[in-house]
């Protein structure tokens, strides 16, 4: 063994840095076709992790790897940057060589990269100001940047300063061009790296509306230059812009240029006087929003904003396009999220592809409801957030769809339910990318069963939401593992005939949005329960003037048709409390059996889950209930064909878990409709420790065609269990040991060979 490893070091230090005409064909890229990502002609879907990589060794790193691989995951959003000037001994252990280490350990394993490292592009401090030789404004610059420096990434400026904008760009591709000693590529051509981000959660538009009293007087004056230049292009005399305008503020001056960028927020008043110096006249405050000035300036004010914002993007996309094969070939987002703004959806229609989260609460606020403390999402329509549809909505027409961000906190009695709320959704909508925040530290590589850990909880005094984290999470992990491969071989069909959400340009331009978020908005309502029966598209379209819905829409009511169905192959019975796929390579039922009213459940495919039992362990916090029978059971292929064609089957059947110990004191939750982990703090008065009590859950499986085929139970480190072969056409899974999968095979050299052999040490 050592002496194999020794070859592959040796291997590996021979890997010559490779020239530009030697890099990789294109086909050996992820590209877009048909608003979708391929590979060799292939559609591709991913299934990614966040987390806190790489590891501390290059042990730590292949094993983690191997963990992510073995659950499903073929894609990492990764964070991290080369440090300093990038330069390393291959092998020497250093953070730059395990970054290049966990890269190429990820390639080797066939998990693809989305690089969100260009975010790190860190401080501009004064002596910055050379990226751009102009003497006449260096020293006020480095006077606005200040010795402490400001952070480039999300400052505002950034937009519109040319030397902020310069260094971002040149900071960005300094990070792309760090050349990996272990492909010999450059990061910005390596295949294996297939998407990239220019900002995440930059949010912009958002931001300036509120935030500008953030930024230095300097800035703001470049800022009200640009403003007042953009006008006298757009309006030749003073009087077009009179007559546009129906005139303009008493202390305004056409010929000075000093026209103030309003109407921005009713909402910002103070920092507009002392910004903006429109507030105060003779000492009395006046305030200046949307609704005292005409429709034609705020539209203004919307178009001058989108310019600034849409060039820098174009000028940024442009330069680190032609700067690298991977960033050229692969897709390259313009910014993540903020799915309730019709300006930032519009930024995304620009890019390569739209990438949105969402994050959903395990709390009920009514104290009324049944399942109080707890919430579930399948006795209600069907949504993926409490209130603002980001998931739901932001489907452009013609776009690959990414959720770069999404996860259930924990406690959450009935998180077992969320992957398959993801998936379902994913299916519907035809979604591309979906990342699960967050997968945590990487462990030790000397533990032998690293993930033998209490969960993570959102507790009162912690500064970061650990009740995000899903690696110690058996039980929804298990879930996961089935939904991604689900969602990856594309095993359920996505809706035929979308809704599709035209909007134009008075819509993109309505001073409205500045402040309530205008026609987007008023059909915001439409939008979930639209997406849930029939699938949606959106598209806004800057050369018509209003928008329209083609195609059927809906309002939610309080008297609803049940169960909801977008697609033959997914179900959602809203008033018994669950959710099924029935399609040719997957059965699946998530819910509380208890309502479902008998107890076999039958599938199109002749699946049957039968003789499902609850066994909840002795001191479990939170017990699930005979009438409640609470599960999550799937039956899934992993390579893309029916059933009864596969070669392997995945079983999941979960339900819920708590740590030992684990108390919660529900008068403490507050009562707020948000996903915000801020909310739970309070009310988890002790978050337990090991050992994890798991609700297990016992089923007898039926497919017709598995006559001769072979299973194999894993625990949670993934070791056998146990091993046989299926007699008949029947697989009882036993609820009363530590299953976490079950994989039932074709072939019995697919089986794990250490199943006689299990180390002893690890018990």
């Amino acid at each position: 063994m050592k002496k194999m490893i020794l070859c592959m070091a040796l291997w590996i230090a021979a890997i010559p840095v490779r020239s530009q005409n030697q890099l990789p064909s294109d086909e050996d890229y992820v590209t877009i076709q048909n608003g979708h990502l391929f590979h060799r002609g292939e559609r591709m879907r991913f299934w990614g992790a966040v987390g806190n990589f790489p590891g501390k060794t290059h042990a730590a790193n292949e094993k983690v790897v191997q963990r992510l691989k073995d659950l499903g995951f073929n894609l990492v959003r990764f964070w991290r940057e080369p440090a300093g000037d990038g330069t390393y001994q291959k092998g020497d252990g250093s953070r730059n060589d395990l970054v290049d280490h966990f890269l190429w350990t990820c390639q080797q394993n066939g998990i693809k990269i989305w690089y969100a490292a260009l975010n790190n592009i860190e401080k501009a401090l004064p002596r910055d100001v050379t990226v751009i030789d102009d003497p006449s404004t260096a020293e006020k610059w480095s006077d606005a940047i200040g010795a402490k420096g400001k952070n480039v990434r999300n400052h505002l400026a950034r937009i519109w300063d040319p030397r902020l904008e310069k260094l971002g760009v040149e900071r960005m591709k300094n990070i792309a061009g760090h050349t990996s000693l272990y492909t010999g590529l450059r990061y910005a051509d390596d295949p294996n790296i297939i998407i990239w981000e220019l900002s995440n959660e930059e949010w912009w538009f958002w931001r300036v509306k509120s935030r500008l009293a953030e930024v230095p007087p300097f800035f703001l004056q470049e800022l009200t230059r640009d403003w007042n230049a953009f006008l006298h292009e757009k309006y030749p005399t003073r009087l077009a812009i009179e007559r546009a305008w129906l005139g303009l503020l008493p202390f305004e001056s056409y010929e000075k240029k000093d026209l103030r960028l309003l109407p921005l927020r009713n909402t910002q008043v103070d920092w507009q006087g002392k910004v903006l110096g429109v507030n105060i006249q003779q000492g009395v405050k006046q305030q200046y929003g949307v609704n005292d000035f005409n429709r034609q300036r705020g539209a203004d004010v919307i178009e001058f904003l989108l310019q600034k914002w849409l060039g820098h993007k174009q000028r940024e996309a442009e330069a680190l396009k032609a700067f690298g094969k991977s960033i050229r070939l692969g897709t390259l987002l313009w910014d993540t999220g903020i799915g309730s703004e019709i300006q930032a959806q519009f930024l995304h229609q620009q890019a390569d592809a739209v990438a949105h989260c969402t994050y959903l609460n395990g709390f009920h606020h009514d104290p009324g409801h049944k399942r109080y403390p707890w919430y579930s999402g399948l006795e209600e329509l069907p949504r993926m957030a409490w209130d603002q549809p980001w998931l739901e909505q932001n489907k452009i027409e013609g776009k690959p769809f990414f959720v770069y961000e999404t996860q259930i906190h924990n406690p959450a009695k009935y998180r077992a339910e969320y992957p398959m709320r993801v998936a379902a959704l994913g299916a519907v909508q035809d979604w591309d990318v979906v990342v699960w925040h967050y997968f945590g530290q990487v462990p030790e590589d000397t533990l032998r069963t690293p993930y033998l850990h209490a969960m993570d909880y959102t507790v009162a005094g912690k500064n970061h939401p650990q009740g995000l984290h899903f690696q110690y999470d058996e039980v929804q992990q298990s879930a996961m593992v089935a939904a991604g491969a689900i969602f990856r071989q594309g095993l359920l069909q996505p809706a035929t005939t979308p809704t599709r959400f035209v909007f134009g340009k008075n819509d993109l331009l309505d001073p409205q949005t500045l402040e309530n978020g205008g026609y987007y908005h008023q059909v915001m309502d439409r939008f979930s329960p639209t997406t849930f029966r029939y699938g949606s598209r959106i598209h806004i379209d800057t050369a018509r003037a209003s928008g329209e819905i083609l195609g059927p829409s809906y309002r939610g009511r309080v008297y609803e048709v049940n169960p909801i169905t977008p697609t033959p192959q997914v179900t959602y019975d809203w008033q018994k409390g669950h959710l099924t796929f029935d399609a040719p390579g997957v059965a699946m039922y998530t819910g509380f059996l208890g309502q479902y009213g008998q107890e076999r459940v039958g599938f199109k495919n002749g699946v049957v889950f039968d003789n499902v039992e609850i066994h909840n362990p002795p001191g479990m916090p939170y017990p699930v209930s005979a009438d409640e029978k609470y599960v999550s059971i799937s039956c899934t292929s992993t390579d893309g064909t029916r059933l009864e064609d596969a070669q392997e089957i995945l079983l999941s059947a979960v339900s819920t878990s708590f740590n030992s110990g684990f108390k919660l004191d529900p008068s403490k939750l507050k009562r707020e409709f948000a996903w915000t982990f801020k909310e739970n703090t309070g009310a988890t008065l002790d978050a337990g420790k090991l050992p994890v009590k798991v609700t297990r859950v016992g089923v007898t499986v039926e497919v017709p065609s598995w006559t001769g085929y072979y299973y194999e139970m894993l625990d949670f480190h993934l070791r056998p269990l146990a091993q046989g072969k299926i007699q008949g056409k029947q697989l009882h899974i036993p609820g009363d040991q530590e299953i976490f999968l079950v994989r039932v095979v074709k072939n019995p050299a697919l089986l794990k060979k250490d199943f006689t052999k299990r180390v002893k040490n690890d018990e």
